[in-house]
């Protein structure tokens, strides 16, 4: 009846196991998610860096105990690292994804002159071919804007830019298209 109740119980911890590793998993695809709606919505760092490690601290606190039952570990390093990545960018992505999906159909279209420009590397095989990047004051706040690299050219030519938003619904705006003026 002993080997029964541990044989039951390592089942049980396996299952946690599994668990805990899908929603590390999950989490680390979701950021990428996340990082592709900030680039699309005008929003300071710090709120989408807040939530994560909010949340994430949170749990780890919740949760330390249970996860180190089930990992035999020592520390805090990969409790909280394992929240961190796990619930807190599955959350933000949550809160990005509600905000921009949410979003006004009204759009607004502003004009803004380029502040900076610069550019940053192509995808793997092709880090010749630098995407260009302009920087806008969006009302006081710097939001950065990746272009394709086959617009190059008129983006090295371009002064000024046309950005059209729509108010997301939690009233982060949401950048609708966006291009350069000549």
């Amino acid at each position: 009846m002993r080997k029964e109740t541990v044989k039951n119980q390592s089942k049980l911890f396996t299952g946690w196991k599994i668990f805990y590793c899908l929603a590390f998993i999950t989490g680390a695809i979701l950021s990428i998610f996340e990082v592709y709606l900030y680039r699309l919505t005008i929003i300071s760092v710090t709120i989408p860096v807040s939530i994560i490690l909010t949340v994430g601290v949170s749990t780890f606190l919740f949760g330390r105990s249970h996860y180190k039952r089930n990992f035999n570990t020592r520390g805090i390093f990969f409790p909280l690292f394992q929240n961190i990545i796990s619930w807190g960018f599955i959350s933000c992505y949550i809160f990005m994804a509600v905000n921009y999906y949410g979003a006004d159909s009204e759009v607004r279209r502003i004009e803004f002159e380029i502040k900076s420009k610069s550019s940053m590397p192509g995808s793997k095989g092709n880090r010749d071919k630098r995407s260009p990047l302009v920087t806008i004051n969006y009302f006081g706040m710097d939001k950065e804007l990746v272009f394709k690299y086959v617009d190059t050219k008129r983006v090295h030519a371009a002064t000024k830019v046309t950005v059209t938003v729509k108010r997301g619904l939690f009233g982060f705006d949401v950048l609708d298209h966006y291009d350069v003026v000549d």
